[in-house]
């Protein structure tokens, strides 16, 4: 609820959003990505990558040293009102009711089990697909003669690994066998542990960095995220706005989208120096990793779920009446107030169906990150 309008600004608002109305074309909608089609003719409008990506000239023969697969757990957005320093002040004594939205979608449905055989498969695929791209692979039964890169499957922490932001939770899934080290994902806690570590020269990234120096070879990191609804919210109302907000409003779309990175570390960039005991520890020079990433996220034109289900609690529905009486008894003694409504809902999928549509688009984006990778090694050369 919100301050009413003056009856003459509500006129001049609506003739105002008349005349815009007429003179604003909607904005063209997003590139759809076909499956269908060949992934290096479609990886230029879906992969971007950053300014080192210029090393790549310098990669000779790569090796997947870290795989993660991130799945949406829960997807939430929220938007609020809020008044402005130069809202309408018809009267004085009037006390505004903000209004806070919440909306949570759940999935349900998938394991942590399927959700690991998944990820097993994807980074098993990942070295193949890599390979198909054009770059020269070390195969992990190679790479796993390193001691160091032995010692870095165990250097991080074990999935899954819950990562949190707002209201939304992923969980983070390494291959079998191997940990989760990018510090994207280990939060703070780990990071300390990993700072110590990289004292001794046993953290993930001095392990990572000496098995590339022992073995001459080129790292990849991938990591991949796949999320089932797109929220959208019209936002928050600002500590310090000019005009009001007067509406708090959360679209929705249940639909599955793919994005991710591949972070290659060329070896030939690498800083080593002897440590105490005659060990040789390296790392990588500054702003010399190409990094491939998401410029726009695939969407999956497809159901890979089995029914969405509102499933808002009781517990809720109190709460959001509880705050709404509490805003409106405030605004009636004369203090401004904000009450707080909560919207779940439940996307139930069927493990076989949604591992089938989700590798299908995920495949495919992995194949234009890999392009994307080789062909900037090729254009340079």
């Amino acid at each position: 609820m919100h301050v009413r309008m003056k009856p003459s600004l509500l006129a001049a608002s609506l003739s105002a959003a008349a005349f815009l109305a007429g003179c604003v074309t909607a904005p063209p909608p997003p590139p759809t990505y076909n499956p269908a089609d060949a992934a290096a003719n479609q990886a230029a409008t879906f992969v971007g990558s950053n300014k080192p990506a210029k090393n790549m000239q310098k990669v000779k023969k790569v090796a997947l040293t870290g795989c993660n697969v991130m799945f949406a757990d829960k997807s939430s957005g929220s938007a609020s009102t809020g008044a402005g320093m130069f809202g309408d002040r018809a009267t004085n004594d009037t006390r505004r009711v903000d209004e806070k939205v919440i909306v949570v979608y759940s999935m349900t449905g998938l394991d942590e089990p399927a959700m690991q055989k998944m990820t097993d498969d994807i980074c098993q695929d990942a070295e193949k697909r890599m390979a198909a791209s054009g770059l020269e692979v070390m195969p992990r039964s190679e790479l796993a003669k390193s001691e160091s890169y032995q010692k870095l499957l165990e250097a991080g922490r074990k999935s899954p690994y819950e990562f949190k932001v707002g209201q939304s939770t992923y969980k983070v899934f390494s291959a079998s066998g191997s940990s989760i080290f990018d510090p994207r994902y280990i939060g703070t806690v780990s990071g300390l542990g990993q700072a110590f570590k990289q004292a001794g020269g046993n953290s993930a990234l001095m392990l990572e960095t000496r098995a590339m120096n022992e073995l001459g070879v080129d790292s990849v990191q991938i990591n991949m995220l796949v999320d089932f609804a797109q929220i959208q919210s019209d936002g928050h109302s600002k500590a310090f706005q000019l005009s009001d907000k007067d509406t708090a409003r959360v679209d929705a779309k249940v639909q599955l989208a793919v994005s991710g990175d591949i972070k290659i570390q060329p070896v030939s960039e690498l800083k080593c120096w002897k440590a105490l005991g005659g060990r040789t520890d390296c790392m990588m020079k500054n702003n010399a990793t190409p990094v491939f990433f998401t410029k726009i996220p695939v969407l999956a034109e497809e159901p890979f779920y089995k029914q969405v289900r509102e499933a808002t609690k009781t517990s809720d529905k109190v709460a959001s009446g509880l705050t709404k009486g509490l805003a409106m008894l405030s605004a009636m003694g004369g203090v401004s107030s904000t009450s707080t409504s909560i919207t779940r809902y439940e996307v139930v999928v069927e493990p076989a169906q949604f591992a089938q549509v989700s590798r299908k688009y995920m495949d495919g984006f992995m194949d234009m990150l890999f392009i994307s990778a080789n062909n900037a090694r090729s254009a340079t050369k």
